[in-house]
């Protein structure tokens, strides 16, 4: 089996590209790593550029560069295909559809479908019981969002952007807080200041999500990998002294923990949702009985995972995902 693995640049392999590379590789199989931004078609059919990695028994480590000739490798020629991050932002409208296009000939991980319309925060009510999930405003409008929060004013919120990733623009909301109103409307592209000024430029609104704050995100926030519907690593998050937010990225620390039954059994429940939409690898962020996100590009947590608990799971990762399309092309 030929995996190709699209990710970002081969000249400093993420978190997953490394240890998932290695791993398939221990399994015999082929790897290419290749440029997902560089995507392009030759008579419609579609290719980038990459390396294949040799089987010499090399390691490579997140911020690794790849070893290698570059060449040219042709979607149609892997078996299986991982998109390990999402395209850049001048380029998604070309890179998706190529994508999928490719995915009607080629087995994906994750498939298209599922990356483009599962990742963002919209779909939590689609994929989550509303026993699992925050209640939640999503709108463009500041005066709603603003007027939700009035209506409950004494507790606490966090608004955020639905697309955004690594805690970027996280907002907690106090009761009653000062910065509230200018937060929203930051949020929601500050259409307010820009229509009093008569300003040109077209649209400006952007969505922001209003979420009720879980308490229970208190007592600790887990992230746990799905694989094929089985839960494979996690680790809790212990988020920095000086902000709200526990994301590895933004000071946060992952610690060991223990994952109870009720949690096993409730992020095996979503990955088996999310198989039905062809995603085979998932990130499930969660204070249980609440799932607060989930990843499904490039999900940060099996690395982490390993540096909290010593333990590599991405063998049990690579095992899972060869038997899964094996079996479903057979």
């Amino acid at each position: 089996m030929r995996l190709l693995i699209l990710t970002n640049t081969v000249d400093c392999l993420g978190e997953n590209d490394a240890p998932l590379s290695n791993a398939f590789r221990r399994l015999g199989c082929e790897v290419v790593l290749g440029e997902l931004n560089a995507i392009a078609a030759d008579d419609y059919r579609f290719f980038t550029r990459g390396v294949l990695l040799a089987q010499d028994g090399q390691s490579y480590h997140p911020g690794s560069a790849v070893v290698g000739h570059r060449g040219t490798y042709y979607l149609d020629e892997c078996q299986l295909i991982w998109v390990m991050n999402h395209p850049q932002d001048r380029l998604f409208r070309d890179v998706w559809p190529m994508l999928w296009l490719a995915s009607q000939h080629t087995p994906f991980v994750n498939s298209i479908e599922g990356l483009v319309f599962l990742n963002p925060k919209h779909a939590l009510g689609y994929l989550l019981p509303k026993a699992n999930r925050a209640h939640s405003y999503i709108s463009n409008e500041f005066p709603l969002l603003w007027e939700r929060y009035r209506q409950n004013s004494h507790q606490r919120w966090v608004a955020k952007p639905p697309n955004s990733t690594n805690g970027q623009n996280v907002f907690l909301l106090s009761p009653n807080g000062s910065n509230a109103r200018v937060i929203l409307q930051c949020l929601t592209g500050n259409t307010v200041a820009q229509e009093s000024y008569g300003e040109l430029g077209g649209f400006k609104a952007e969505y922001a999500i209003l979420q009720e704050f879980i308490t229970q995100v208190a007592q600790g926030e887990k992230r746990v990998i799905v694989a094929c519907g089985k839960a494979v690593a996690w680790h809790g998050r212990q988020g920095h002294p000086d902000d709200h937010r526990s994301n590895i990225v933004q000071g946060g620390k992952a610690i060991p923990v223990d994952m109870h039954p009720g949690e096993i059994e409730l992020s095996e429940s979503v990955g088996q949702k999310l198989m039905a939409h062809g995603i085979n690898f998932a990130g499930i962020d969660m204070a249980y009985p609440y799932i607060l996100e989930l990843n499904l590009a490039n999900p940060g947590g099996l690395y982490d995972a390993q540096l909290a608990s010593g333990v590599d799971r991405s063998d049990q990762v690579a095992e899972l995902i060869v038997a899964h399309f094996r079996k479903s092309s057979s």
